[in-house]
């Protein structure tokens, strides 16, 4: 293999650090990417559950949305709030004719 002197770019200071940066921002964007990537593995492998703690406030605001689309009334607020569906104390009277 016949061998050559290498090719010299004149460059200066500034060139030299706008390539610098520019291979910052490369990296930064591969991997951010790969991140995004990662993330979107991982909710296809897992798909969202329902009780999931992150999603819990999302998915009650789908089932109200649904509800008041379809008429039906909210749930009553309990002693455990309104959203987890446990009835907490009734204070009718036919509650305490047993």
């Amino acid at each position: 293999m016949i061998r050559r002197t290498p090719t010299m770019i004149p460059m200066s200071d500034a060139d030299v650090q706008e390539i610098r940066d520019l291979v910052v921002d490369q990296k930064s964007r591969f991997e951010a990417k790969q991140k995004t990537l990662l993330a979107m593995k991982k909710v296809a492998e897992h798909p969202i559950q329902p009780n999931d703690p992150e999603t819990l406030p999302w998915f009650q605001l789908l089932v109200a949305e649904r509800n008041r689309r379809l008429g039906i009334p909210a749930p009553s607020t309990g002693i455990h709030g309104p959203s987890t569906g446990i009835p907490g104390p009734s204070t009718s009277v036919d509650a305490h004719v047993r």
